[in-house]
C-alpha cells in the first residue's frame, strides 16, 4: 500500500471510527490490509464475512470507465 495514502486514510478514519480495517487488492492480485488492532482486523473480517454469507445481502458492482 502507498504510505502516504495509508496515512491519510487512517487519519480520515480514525477521526470518526475508534477501530477500522482497511483492505485493498493492489495491481499484482495481492490484499494488504491494515488495522487498528489485530483482535479488531480479525473481529472486523469475520463479521463481514458472515454477512457476505448472509441471503440478503445483495452486491452492486459499478463497472468503471477503462
Amino acid at each position: 500500500m502507498e504510505e502516504e495514502i495509508l496515512a491519510k486514510m487512517k487519519e480520515i478514519l480514525g477521526e470518526y471510527y475508534p477501530n477500522y480495517l482497511i483492505v485493498v487488492l493492489d495491481e499484482e492480485g495481492e490484499v494488504q490490509s491494515d488495522y487498528t488492532s489485530v483482535s479488531v482486523g480479525r473481529m472486523l473480517l469475520r463479521e463481514a464475512s458472515l454477512d457476505f454469507k448472509d441471503d440478503d445481502v445483495e452486491v452492486i458492482w459499478e463497472e468503471g470507465e477503462e
